[in-house]
């Protein structure tokens, strides 16, 4: 493939991936895969049902789901598989994903094997509920990481919810339960209800189906499924579909593999005017529409959010507009590596994303800074290091050692490899997601870009090469990749009106 020469275009597939998913994971049949067989795999013998389904994005098939699911061993074993085909100048990328889910005889959590796998890369993660605790184990480049998290006992999982409640199938039923999604590893609210009836054409037959509604933090998935459980139709939001099939017919793929430029389109968020000079600005202030909850937009040390108004759109929906002032911000303390390390200990820590802790990072990244012990200067070498070393492809990357090993990613495997390099020689990183304005596409993307801690908190981004990141850098959530889940809320929903505009 080809460099892109305009990085101003890069949208995070690491994002894009499970966000897209989270689309069709909000409906009650979900779409995940089974891995590899294992001794437990046997004994579940009574087959409940096998179900086929096409993902299409604006009538163009991009994949396809399967789920089984099997009583046997005290229990139920859910085996779901999806497959994802993108491409992106004219070289096709596949996205595999799959999870098989094992429930009690009571239909609740007792374990998970979580598979995804983009073109060669692996991410397998393993979950299993102890004590009212979900230990987890995520496997990728550059070996295993642990972690435990507290689940509600009524917590459901992406896969299983619609088994789960389909014995309440009736027009009326509705209930908010916690859900946890496998590929962010979070845990959120959903709401599951019936809202009528229709009459569809399954297997040449006409019959009534359900109407279901499903949402999390307020995007939709509207699910129509027969009285004995099986989804004929799912409707997402960014104009996801899934259709029922054949076997033979998901297996098919026909025509042109999803251009990942169609999914760049549909995000893109167009200001009613274009900014002329992104690097030049030192302060920007916008207005953001069709905020669902204002109070979680960042207020930082370069984002400061005013008083939100409430507003009622053409369709009667409100939702809140707040005025939000962007600052291109230069530090002005510096304190050593050594001091900001003692400063900001919990921002030195290693994740199943971020292996700062890894001898082959560690050792890069020593290199990098040579002898620097100033936190800034080391913070820029790393910087400048990213960006000329990491090729700018539309490829995504699960770790920063898969960063590290291929030389090449978009956005989300800068802001890891560097958060990773950072965070290994002492100088405090974190992670921050949200919008970027490209001035190719006239418009806002999301976007992914590391903060550092050198005595105060300074905004890089080694995917556009600079030092200190522009003030088009609007921050919608800081965290890593169990907090992108908050991003749902934006997507598809808001608009950005330019107030004014300092150099």
């Amino acid at each position: 493939m080809t460099r892109l020469v305009n990085s101003m275009t890069f949208f995070s597939l690491q994002a894009l991936a499970p966000l897209t998913l989270i689309a069709l994971l909000a409906s009650p049949s979900a779409l995940w895969s089974a891995p590899e067989a294992s001794p437990e795999l046997a004994g579940y013998n009574e087959l409940i049902s096998e179900e086929w389904m096409n993902i299409l994005f604006n009538n163009q098939k991009m994949g396809f789901s399967y789920q089984k699911i099997e009583k046997g061993g005290g229990g139920y074993r859910i085996t779901d598989r999806a497959v994802i085909k993108m491409k992106i100048m004219d070289i096709s990328q596949d996205m595999s994903f799959s999870n098989t889910t094992y429930l009690s005889g009571s239909k609740k959590l007792v374990k998970f094997i979580y598979l995804q796998t983009i073109q060669s890369q692996r991410q397998r993660t393993t979950g299993v509920v102890t004590n009212g605790k979900l230990k987890l184990a995520i496997t990728g480049a550059g070996g295993t990481s642990y972690k435990t998290v507290k689940i509600e006992p009524d917590t459901y999982f992406g896969n299983s919810i619609g088994f789960a409640l389909s014995d309440k199938l009736k027009v009326g039923f509705k209930v908010t339960v916690p859900i946890f999604i496998t590929a962010l590893r979070a845990t959120d609210n959903l709401t599951f209800k019936v809202i009528g009836t229709k009459k569809m054409t399954v297997d040449q037959k006409l019959v009534d189906v359900y109407i279901v509604e499903s949402s999390i933090q307020g995007v939709k998935t509207r699910s129509y499924v027969t009285k004995s459980g099986v989804t004929i139709r799912e409707e997402s939001f960014m104009n996801f579909v899934s259709v029922r099939v054949s076997e033979s017919e998901a297996l098919k793929f026909q025509t042109a593999y999803v251009p990942i430029t169609s999914l760049i389109t549909f995000s893109l968020i167009t200001p009613d005017k274009p900014i002329e000079n992104p690097a030049r600005i030192k302060t920007l202030k916008l207005s953001i529409g069709g905020l669902k909850n204002p109070g979680l937009l960042p207020n930082d040390y370069r984002q400061s959010v005013g008083k939100p108004e409430r507003k009622m759109d053409k369709s009667r929906r409100r939702s809140f507009t707040a005025p939000v002032t962007i600052k291109k911000k230069t530090p002005e303390k510096f304190l050593s590596i050594v001091q900001a390390s003692s400063a900001k200990p919990e921002n030195l820590k290693p994740s199943p994303e971020i292996q700062s802790d890894n001898k082959m990072i560690i050792s890069v990244a020593r290199r990098i800074i040579g002898g620097e012990k100033d936190a800034w200067q080391a913070a820029r070498k790393i910087n400048g290091w990213v960006y000329k070393n990491v090729e700018k492809k539309l490829v995504d990357s699960f770790t920063a050692i898969d960063v590290l090993l291929s030389k090449q990613g978009e956005c989300q495997s800068h802001t890891n490899l560097f958060t990773a390099f950072a965070r290994s020689v002492g100088v405090p990183a974190r992670v921050a997601s949200g919008l970027v304005y490209s001035k190719k596409n006239e418009g806002f993307l999301y976007h992914a870009w590391p903060e550092v801690y050198v005595g105060e908190w300074v905004a890089m981004d080694p995917t556009l090469g600079q030092d200190v990141a522009d003030a088009t850098h609007i921050k919608l959530v800081g965290g890593e990749i169990e907090n992108q889940i908050q991003l749902i809320q934006y997507i598809g929903r808001i608009s950005i009106t330019v107030d004014s505009i300092s150099e």
